[in-house]
Parts: structure tokens; C-alpha cells; sequence
């Protein structure tokens, strides 16, 4: 049995049919090429573990039962489609999609109602700055009056509708404060990627954040009050570094909103990863039990990502300050699989790590130790989110090629500081292959040997690069693990090359 689908069953085990939720319907036009998949956020975020694909009859029909033990959201995806459903302990929907027209309807179950308004609304869509690239040029007055202005106003007609539904008041209550928080995160992605001076992101931002009441506004805050917690921390990091440059304060001196000096911030990131210093800012700034749920969320992510370190450190310190929580058996468990994943691979034979030598100055020195085999090389770091997205497909990519042709190649951009985490991330992740490292000062030469010939100098991580059996260099910037077959075909391509 597939791990989510064992989540899942034990999931449901623990829950009275009271607190589980019925979601059924049909597809009409259904040819049976696109799955129907449901994400059922824990704490926060689209995360691929708590994605599962719903079993299909052959007519198009389905039904399945969800753990539901209050009123919350999931999101269904159907041939890129996003569908959020509200959910709550023993309710049921009865959905209709149309594979060719891509509509939805709602047909039947206890919260018909309040899912058609969700879908009337059109919160699974983009808001309307998003389309409109020049809106972010604007000057700050201009952005305030074309964007924020029009953007809370069309907030306060959706609650005002929210409060004319009819709904139960709980029902209200729940879908008012989860709209609330997405309008303040649409704004805060938008002030934070889009905004090209950062003088007016950052004063966007702030007036936004500090008009916000930390505190949720619902006994049971929703996904989108987590990630506002997410957000609202990173803004007090900003914000503090901001009164500190302003202030002129020593590094001795304790950081605002953080309680710790700067000295000992830089030893703790340097250790222990960002995650760790969020953790310190939830636990001074939100209350005990959002703190809790917002880290466990946090080192159930390190823990899908393998990141052993920052998984480490977090876990010990949140067994520490709260052992009896109702994640504390979770974070245990999480902490001692990556322990037994650390031992089983000490002495894998097949992690090749070369330490920093004359072998060791030049792409191709490593390549040309693995002359007769198409070489995949990976340029990646322990620090890169997207890296370690994408080595989660790793092990697709080597199925792919399951016979000795293609050797994998690993050229990580880590400091020496973090030389034993890079070590223990490698084996962590049990990731077979040649492993070397350089540092920011000391990669630039191999990026200008890659890159040589390529008309596209960017150096952002991660990249791809195959080189054919004779060592040469047949392919640069190849497409992303992820990307499945169309890697596949570029490395079968370098297969049938005849030298």
C-alpha cells in the first residue's frame, strides 16, 4: 500500500464517523486520462504527501470518505483546475465536473450552499494585480489606490454576501476569517515578488502586517491563518532588522520580536537552518497552540524534504518545550526515521563523496573518472528549496535507467560550515552517485566551464547537465528531474549517441 493511502487508512482509524466527511459525484465526458486528485492540507501548504488520487468507476462516478474533525478546506485538483471544498465533521457534497467544459457544479450533500458560494466567489482564482504586471511599477499612493483600495473593497462585498447566505454562523465565522487571512497573503506575495523597489514592498508590507491582529479569528483557524502565521514571521524578521539598522544596535544586543542577539541568531541559522529561528519568533510572538501546530507543520516539511539537520534541531527543541502535545509522537517518530535513514547509508558504497583535491578543481576531473556512461550532473545546495523538491524525483529518474549507463553526479554549492550537514544530507537521502562540493568563493570556474558555450550565463540553482560517454558536454541546462519524460528522452538521446 501506497504511504498516503496508509496515511490515510490510519488517519480515518482514529476518527468517529462523526468526524469524517463524504465527498462524492461525477465526471461527465469522462475518458479516464486525468486523475482526480484531493489535498487535505495538516496545518498549511500544498504538500505532495497530503495529495491523494480518488479511486474512479468506470462511468466517472466517485465517493470517498475524508477525516474531518472540524470545519476546514481541501482542494481538489482536476486537469489543472483548483477546487476548494469546505468541509466539516460528518458532512457530505455531491460534486459534478465536466472533463470537456471544465465546470463545476455543486448537486446535493449538507454543504452544497456553502461550497456554490466559495465557488461563486472565485477564490481558486488569481486576483486581478496578478494579471496586470504594471500595476507593480506604480509608485507607492498609486499602488494603495489601485490595488489596495478595490482589493479590500471586493473583500468586504464577499462578507457581506458570507454574512446574506444564510449559512450557519460558525460556518460564516470560519469561511469570513479564512478569507481575510488569503486576501492579507495574496498582498503580502504580491508586495514580496512582484514589487521592484523594495523601499515600497517593504512599507506596503509593513502597513499591512501592523494593522493585523496576531491573535486567530476563529476558535479553529484554517490553512490560510497558518500561512499568514508563516508570512507575518518572515515580516517580523524584516521588520526587526529594520529597527536595528535604524537603531544602530550591536550585535550584542537582543533582536526585536526574537528575544536573542544577533551574534547568537547567526550561530543558530548557521546550525540549525532558518526553521529554527522561525521557531524561536512563533514561540515569543503567537500563542502556545498555534505555535505548536505551525511547527509541526514545519518539521513535518524538513522531514519530507530529508533535511536531517534543520530536522534534527527543531524536532529535539520542540520535544523539549512540549512533550505532551498531540504531535509530540509525530515529531518523534519523523526525528527516528531520518536517524535510521542517516545509519543505513553510513557505509553505502555507492555515495562516492571526494573531498576537496587537485581531482576536484574542474567539472570535468570528476566527469572523466566515469568515462563509458552518460553522466547526469546535478548543481544543487543543502540551503535550495527547489533542489530538494526536485531530488524527490530522483528515484523516478533512476528507475528510468535502471542498468550501469547512466551515473549520477552530484556538484553541491555549500560554505564549509556546513560540510558534515551536506555529508549527512547525501546520505539521509540515501543519493547514490559522486558527490563534490564548493563553496560561493570557490564554484565561479566550474559555472564558466558549464556554461561556456551557452548563450544563457544564469547560475541559479538548481541546474542540469548530461555529458555523453566519451565526457563531453552534450547537454546543458537539460530539464529538471520533475519534468519526467522529457528529461528521459534527453538522456536516451545522449544513449544513442554514436561517439
Amino acid at each position: 500500500m501506497k504511504p498516503y493511502l496508509i496515511l490515510l487508512a490510519l488517519l480515518l482509524a482514529t476518527f468517529p464517523s462523526t468526524a469524517q466527511f463524504t465527498l462524492s459525484g461525477t465526471i461527465r465526458n469522462y475518458s479516464g486520462g486525468h486523475p482526480l486528485t484531493v489535498n487535505l492540507p495538516v496545518v498549511f501548504g500544498f504538500h505532495k504527501e497530503n495529495t491523494q488520487t480518488i479511486p474512479m468507476g468506470h462511468l466517472g462516478t466517485f465517493r470517498i470518505t475524508l477525516p474531518a474533525d472540524s470545519l476546514q478546506t481541501a482542494t481538489l485538483f482536476f486537469r489543472k483546475k483548483q477546487i476548494t471544498i469546505l468541509m466539516q465533521p460528518g458532512g457530505s457534497l455531491a460534486i459534478e465536473l465536466d472533463e470537456n467544459a471544465r465546470t463545476v457544479r455543486f448537486t446535493g450533500g449538507s454543504l452544497a450552499k456553502e461550497n456554490q458560494w466559495i465557488q461563486e466567489t472565485k477564490l481558486d482564482e488569481a486576483p486581478f494585480f496578478w494579471e496586470n504586471d504594471s500595476l507593480a511599477a506604480l509608485p507607492e499612493a498609486k499602488i494603495r489606490q489601485s490595488v489596495l483600495a478595490p482589493y479590500a473593497a471586493e473583500r468586504n462585498r464577499h462578507i457581506q454576501a458570507i454574512l446574506a447566505s444564510g449559512v450557519p454562523h460558525p460556518t460564516q465565522q470560519y469561511l469570513i476569517s479564512e478569507l481575510r487571512y488569503l486576501h492579507i497573503n495574496y498582498l503580502h506575495d504580491f508586495f514580496s515578488t512582484s514589487i521592484p523597489d523594495r523601499a515600497t514592498a517593504r512599507n506596503l508590507e509593513m502597513s499591512l502586517f501592523d494593522e493585523v491582529p496576531i491573535q486567530p479569528a476563529f476558535s479553529h483557524p484554517g490553512p490560510q491563518y497558518f500561512a499568514f502565521a508563516d508570512n507575518y514571521i518572515r515580516y517580523l524578521e524584516t521588520k526587526a532588522f529594520v529597527q536595528i539598522q535604524k537603531e544602530n544596535r550591536p550585535p550584542s544586543a537582543p533582536i526585536p520580536y526574537f528575544g536573542i542577539s544577533l551574534d547568537s541568531a547567526n550561530v543558530i541559522v548557521s546550525k540549525y537552518g532558518k526553521a529554527y529561528w522561525r521557531w524561536i519568533g512563533s514561540l515569543r510572538n503567537f500563542p502556545p497552540e498555534i505555535a505548536v501546530a505551525y511547527n509541526w507543520q514545519q518539521i513535518r516539511n524538513l522531514y519530507h524534504d530529508g533535511d536531517i539537520a534543520q530536522a534534527e534541531g527543531l524536532s529535539s527543541a520542540f520535544l523539549q518545550r512540549f512533550p505532551d502535545s498531540r504531535f509530540s509522537a509525530s515529531v518523534a517518530r519523523m526525528r527516528n526515521q531520518l536517524r535510521n535513514k542517516l545509519a543505513a547509508n553510513a557505509g553505502n558504497p555507492r555515495i562516492v563523496v571526494l573531498e576537496d583535491s587537485a581531482d576536484t578543481q574542474s567539472v570535468q576531473a570528476v566527469v572523466q573518472r566515469l568515462k563509458g556512461k552518460v553522466v547526469f550532473l546535478d548543481v544543487w545546495g543543502t540551503w535550495c528549496g527547489p533542489c530538494k523538491e526536485e531530488i524527490k524525483h530522483l528515484p523516478a529518474l533512476r528507475a528510468a535507467f535502471p542498468g550501469e549507463e547512466v551515473a549520477f553526479v552530484f556538484l553541491a554549492m555549500d560554505d564549509d560550515n556546513r560540510h558534515a550537514i551536506w555529508k549527512d544530507f547525501i546520505r539521509a537521502n540515501a543519493m547514490e552517485g559522486t558527490h563534490f562540493r564548493k563553496t560561493r568563493q570557490t564554484i565561479p570556474p566550474l559555472w564558466n566551464e558549464l556554461l561556456e558555450n551557452h548563450p544563457d550565463k544564469s547560475q541559479s540553482y538548481p541546474q542540469y547537465f548530461l555529458f555523453d560517454k566519451s565526457g563531453k558536454l552534450a547537454v546543458a541546462k537539460a530539464h529538471h528531474p520533475s519534468e519526467g519524460e522529457v528529461l528521459y528522452r534527453q538522456i536516451r538521446d545522449v544513449l544513442s549517441k554514436v561517439e
